[in-house]
């Protein structure tokens, strides 16, 4: 609970608040200059955990310490060294600018630090200490990027991007500090009771289980993150903008939404976190989980669909206020079409990558990891083909296309897999209330889109998305919603 409140305070002003403010200062060709280059250093971001922290978390709470502390170092600098090397790799074949990638690859090295020495923390049961120093690099990295912000006339073009990749950089290296001093100082925790120590697998057991985890982990990246970096080679000329520079250009468009996909994710990420250990506890003594699912799923579902309809029916006011600058004048009249298409189709999205957060934590809980394995690798497959067909033809509005192709496929492959499994009774749950709320939520914007122009139709849609939001919770939670609260705090799921 201590750890959701603190990202729910740090992670929306982050994105919310730094990152659209630099993106408005910087413009959207210089921005999506940067997203490129952070997306392309996400990438293969997963080789730097390749399963490590979870081995040493469990291995660290059972036994108190480290004891393969030189093996798991020589992995961590061995994955490090291929992560380098295939960055390197596609940076050099796609001729990006080393001075903004150096310090991307840099932070995510620093990052995979952080994310070690917090495992070692969280298997001494250090849970304070964690909340804290898992939003700490943010915390630094927003002070130093609103002095730039709003104390200088420096943030501009190139050297905009640097500085504000460099107070990552000082973000990360603070929190990699204290957490030095945590493991200095606090010193090792005591010994769990017979019953809380938990069983470590060997080490080599770890390496097999683990090679499926980074194969999947690796192709999902890969269908989530190499989207901007298509964009910037095929996206064709848009508003006078060529080659490359419209590329950037439509990069920088598609995280305006892209960001706004990353702060509605948070919710269901951090339900995930929650979720993983009740499911895996219920399915290992063979105790039914479909309270559990589909009270998560309904929630998410509630929350997408609302987001979906609120961008289709404000869309061009949330980007207006956001972005405000940016669609001044008649040219950009297109371009503000052309970003809210892309809204729209990332909010879909958010629906799609809501459910896997729920479907996929479940059978990740299962052990299936060859199974998710191979069907990450399809929608690796499925994304870059939409996304070379879309693109060259509608730019970044092809790649929100294909995004919302490629998770909806995953989620309902997801879904089907849930659905058969042995610990969930299908039979009892009212599966018609999940169309019938998509159905409710079009009937909505049809009338709305039927509404002659007069005067106050600003105000007949708000009071039409609030009856929509009301009566989509009614019907997807139902009675529940007055047990919700109750029940989540006696099974830890909110």
């Amino acid at each position: 609970m201590w750890l959701q409140a603190l990202n729910w305070l740090v992670k929306p002003i982050w994105i919310l608040w730094i990152e659209r403010t630099v993106q408005v200062q910087l413009g959207n060709e210089w921005y999506g200059r940067y997203f490129v280059h952070f997306n392309l250093g996400l990438l293969f971001a997963v080789l730097l955990d390749a399963g490590l922290n979870a081995y040493v978390s469990r291995e660290v709470a059972s036994k108190g310490r480290l004891e393969n502390r030189n093996r798991v170092l020589g992995l961590r600098l061995f994955f490090g060294a291929i992560y380098v090397a295939l960055v390197g790799i596609v940076a050099y074949q796609q001729q990006l600018d080393w001075r903004i990638l150096a310090i991307v690859v840099v932070n995510q090295i620093l990052a995979s630090v952080l994310l070690l020495m917090r495992a070692v923390i969280q298997g001494r049961q250090l849970f304070i200490s964690d909340g804290f120093l898992s939003v700490a690099d943010r915390l630094i990295a927003i002070i130093l990027s609103a002095w730039f912000l709003f104390g200088s006339n420096s943030f501009i073009g190139l050297n905009g991007i640097v500085i504000f990749l460099l107070a990552q950089t000082v973000g990360y290296a603070v929190a990699v500090l204290l957490g030095w001093y945590l493991l200095r100082f606090e010193g090792n925790r005591t010994d769990s009771p017979a019953d809380e120590i938990m069983e470590v697998p060997t080490f080599g057991r770890w390496t097999r289980e683990v090679i499926w985890f980074v194969a999947m982990a690796l192709f999902m990246s890969v269908f989530t993150r190499i989207d901007a970096l298509m964009i910037r080679n095929l996206s064709p000329d848009l508003m006078g903008y060529l080659g490359l520079e419209s590329g950037y250009f439509q990069a920088g468009i598609y995280a305006q939404s892209y960001r706004l996909l990353d702060a509605g994710l948070i919710f269901s990420t951090l339900m995930s976190t929650q979720l993983l250990p009740i499911f895996s506890k219920n399915i290992k003594e063979g105790k039914d989980n479909t309270v559990y699912v589909w009270l998560s799923f309904r929630l998410v579902w509630f929350v997408g669909l609302v987001a979906l309809f609120t961008a289709y029916i404000f869309g061009d006011e949330i980007l207006e206020i956001l972005y405000g600058a940016k669609w001044e004048g008649g040219p950009e009249t297109a371009l503000a079409l052309h970003s809210h298409r892309i809204f729209v189709y990332l909010m879909g999205t958010f629906v799609a990558m809501s459910s896997i957060h729920v479907f996929g934590t479940f059978i990740t809980a299962e052990g299936r990891m060859k199974w998710l394995t191979v069907l990450a690798l399809m929608a690796m497959m499925l994304n870059i083909g939409v996304n070379f067909w879309l693109i060259p033809k509608y730019g970044a509005s092809g790649a929100g296309i294909s995004a919302l192709i490629t998770q909806w496929f995953f989620a309902s492959a997801c879904g089907v897999r849930v659905w058969k499994s042995t610990t969930v009774n299908t039979s009892s749950l009212k599966w018609k209330i999940i169309p019938m709320s998509v159905i409710y939520g079009c009937l909505i914007v049809l009338v709305l889109h039927n509404i002659p122009l007069i005067s106050g139709k600003y105000w007949i849609e708000i009071f039409a998305m609030a009856i929509f939001s009301v009566g989509a919770l009614w019907m997807l939670l139902g009675k529940e919603i007055f047990g919700l609260m109750a029940r989540g705090k006696s099974n830890d799921l909110i």
